[in-house]
C-alpha cells in the first residue's frame, strides 16, 4: 500500500513539474525523504530559469508542491540539479524536440 501510495505521489510529482517546468528543459525529478523533510531535487537543463529572479520561482513551486501534497510548513524543500550532459538525457531531448516542434 505504502509502494502503491509513493509511486501515485512520484507519477503526480512529476507530471506536475513536467507541465510547469517543460519549457526550461525539465528532466526529471527525484524524492528522498528524511525523517526530518522530504527533499525535492529537480533535474534540469537550464537552472537558472527553475530558480527564477532571487530563487522567487523555486519557493513558489514549494509553497505549491507543500498545499498540492498536503506536507507540513517547511517540511519540503526543492532543490535544482543541473543536467550535465544533455545528450545523453532522453527526457531533456525529448523536452528540448517537444518545444522546438511546437514552436516551428
Amino acid at each position: 500500500r505504502k509502494f502503491v501510495a509513493d509511486g501515485v505521489f512520484n507519477a503526480e510529482l512529476n507530471e506536475f513539474l513536467g507541465r510547469t517546468l517543460g519549457e526550461d528543459g525539465y528532466a526529471g525529478v527525484e524524492v528522498r525523504v528524511t525523517p526530518i523533510r522530504t527533499e525535492i531535487i529537480i533535474r534540469a537543463t537550464r537552472t537558472r530559469e527553475v530558480l527564477g529572479e532571487k530563487g522567487r520561482r523555486i519557493r513558489e513551486l514549494t509553497a505549491l508542491v507543500q498545499k498540492r501534497f498536503g506536507f507540513p510548513e517547511n517540511s519540503v524543500e526543492l532543490f535544482a540539479e543541473r543536467v550535465e550532459n544533455r545528450a545523453s538525457c532522453a527526457m531533456a531531448q525529448c523536452e528540448s524536440l517537444r518545444y522546438k516542434l511546437l514552436g516551428g
